[in-house]
């Protein structure tokens, strides 16, 4: 099979499946904006910046939820041995690995379309008219967060507490990511102004444009990485 073929064919299968049984995008969405109300609440209760609490929001429930989504994906793979079946396939295993990610970038972009303008709405941050980039913000965080989720997700779905082992392996995985990430949201939401720098752990990255440019060097590396070892994960 070629590689868009193989693309294709597993996109479509599982983007349909979720379509058909609505089990992984309700729950995802469900999840966000409750994380949104939760902390909104307590936002309320206590006097601290509306908008630093937004960009922890955010980054809390797209984290969380590309977790359910990644331990989701694989999930259905290991009925009735699916995933030996797909691996036996004449498609490349980097390819197979390059189609789940896709599939779990998309059902973030969904995601985010009901959860980003729930957080905004609530907290009300002050962006400016930034819209294009939050954007390109929000698809660097969605590359770079289902790229390890996904191969970690493959990796842990004959553990027990499958779930739980697959948030800590992500989260640990993703620590030096988070640094620009959170900079460039609080950046985005005002918290941070670029012409005072930062303080503590945020210092290393200059402004706005650098943490995007962080960000792109993660995903890269995170993704290269994964599709070399998705095949020695999965096969084993």
């Amino acid at each position: 099979m070629s590689f868009c073929a193989t693309i294709k064919a597993i996109l479509v299968k599982d983007l349909l499946s979720e379509f058909r049984a609505k089990q992984t995008l309700p729950t995802m969405v469900v999840l966000g904006v409750l994380i949104a109300w939760v902390f909104r609440i307590a936002a309320e209760a206590a006097p601290t910046s509306t908008s630093a609490t937004a960009a922890a929001v955010l980054l809390l429930a797209i984290l969380f939820s590309a977790i359910l989504a990644a331990d989701r994906c694989f999930a259905l793979e290991q009925q009735n041995d699916c995933i030996n079946a797909l691996l036996l396939a004449p498609a490349d295993a980097g390819d197979i690995y390059i189609a789940k990610l896709l599939v779990n970038i998309a059902m973030l972009c969904i995601f985010e379309i009901v959860t980003v303008p729930a957080v905004l709405m609530l907290f009300k941050p002050d962006l400016a008219g930034r819209y294009l980039e939050l954007l390109a913000l929000l698809l660097l965080a969605d590359i770079g967060i289902a790229g390890v989720a996904t191969l970690l997700g493959s990796a842990v779905q004959q553990a027990k507490s499958s779930g739980m082992l697959l948030s800590i392996l992500v989260m640990a995985v993703l620590m030096p990511m988070m640094i620009p990430m959170i900079f460039a949201l609080l950046s985005l939401f005002g918290v941070v102004v670029e012409e005072a720098p930062a303080s503590g752990t945020l210092a290393m990255v200059e402004n706005f444009k650098t943490a995007l440019g962080y960000m792109a060097a993660f995903d890269a590396i995170f993704v290269t990485l994964s599709w070399l070892l998705f095949g020695f994960l999965v096969s084993e």
